[in-house]
């Protein structure tokens, strides 16, 4: 496991997308599935002139978002199948899971 809470992910991912995310922009949009051990990673970002952009790469999202499933999953649940993360460039947040 790479971080003990939900809260670590959270900040790790909104860091990453800060990073992978190289022009001004206004939200983020995350669509993680996953399915077995892997996680399919769709990001589609809101730039400042209120065009879409999805050309991303996505370096340790999937990572992140696997090793999240753990956390948020954990107990009797099973892992979840799909996370919705939207971050804003203000730093606010809001993570939707799908069991």
């Amino acid at each position: 496991m790479l971080f003990e809470t939900p809260e670590d992910y959270y900040q790790a991912i909104g860091n990453e997308l800060n990073s992978i995310i190289e022009e001004p922009w206004e939200k983020a949009e995350v669509e993680a599935l996953l399915d077995g051990i892997s996680v399919n990673i769709k990001v589609v970002y809101l730039k400042k002139d209120g065009s879409k952009e999805s050309n991303v790469d996505v370096y340790m999202l999937p990572d992140y978002f696997y090793e999240l499933s753990k956390v948020v999953s954990g107990g009797n649940k099973d892992l979840y199948k799909k996370c919705f993360f939207t971050l804003r460039s203000n730093g606010k947040y809001k993570v939707d899971f799908e069991y």
